[in-house]
């Protein structure tokens, strides 16, 4: 590729993964965190491993506000970002009546206000032709189970950006797509966890996924065979959605 990715929450799970097989496609490679250095610093050493450059910047989601300087920094340490992979993101249940405001506000100020303030502060210098991949949600098509939506209207919200900006930034040739993830064996989702027996059961495969079979679908999008791709939600969920 001999391109310049940004993979936000690029440390674990998705992320790493998505920034992984970016950069065994040859791109140069900034990842960012929220709280452990140690763990940036060693995804860092493993993307360096396949002879690109790579770096690590910690960036605090919930605050947006602060992510353009971020964003800023990685030009400047490494060019213009031609592929964006916004993956950052978190989780929180509660039913209507009972779920916190505050809840509330920190699920959509990660999951959306970031999600937008980073794609607008990378947009100044995207060249022509760039990409944008969204890490949504199979939660972002349907409700499920009761107590989920707040998580769902987040992902809902991911999904409508990235259908409209694929025609805001069609004549840029700028191609938007949202990745869809049913339940990927995570840190925030472990397949052993409490709730994994009734999330597998959803699945027609019965399995949960790995995030290296999302990363794949990340790395097709941001590669020379996927320019006719634009504002598609593609699902990536054992048939959670089928």
């Amino acid at each position: 590729m001999g391109r310049v990715a940004l993979v936000t929450g690029g440390t674990r799970g998705i992320g790493a993964a998505s920034a992984y097989r970016l950069a065994e496609a040859g791109a140069n490679i900034a990842i960012t965190y929220s709280s452990s250095a140690e763990s940036a610093e060693e995804e860092v050493n493993r993307l360096e491993g396949l002879s690109i450059e790579a770096r690590a910047y910690k960036a605090d989601a919930a605050k947006p506000e602060s992510l353009p300087q971020v964003v800023d920094q990685i030009v400047n340490d490494l060019g213009d970002i031609e592929i964006l992979v916004n993956n950052a993101g978190m989780f929180a249940g509660g039913m209507i009546g009972e779920i916190k405001y505050e809840d509330y506000r920190r699920v959509m100020s990660i999951n959306v206000d970031a999600l937008f303030t980073t794609t607008q502060a990378v947009l100044k210098s995207m060249p022509d032709g760039g990409r944008i991949i969204n890490i949504g949600s199979v939660l972002g098509e349907r409700a499920t189970t009761a107590g989920l939506s707040v998580y769902n209207a987040s992902k809902f919200a991911v999904a409508g950006l990235t259908r409209s900006w694929a025609k805001d930034l069609a004549t840029r040739n700028i191609l938007v797509n949202v990745v869809q993830p049913g339940p990927i064996a995570t840190v925030m989702n472990p397949d052993d966890g409490e709730n994994s027996d009734f999330m597998r059961g959803l699945t027609a495969l019965g399995r949960y996924g790995q995030p290296h079979e999302v990363a794949a679908l990340v790395a097709f999008l941001a590669g020379p065979e996927a320019t006719y791709i634009t504002g598609a939600t593609l699902n990536v969920d054992g048939g959670w959605n089928a």
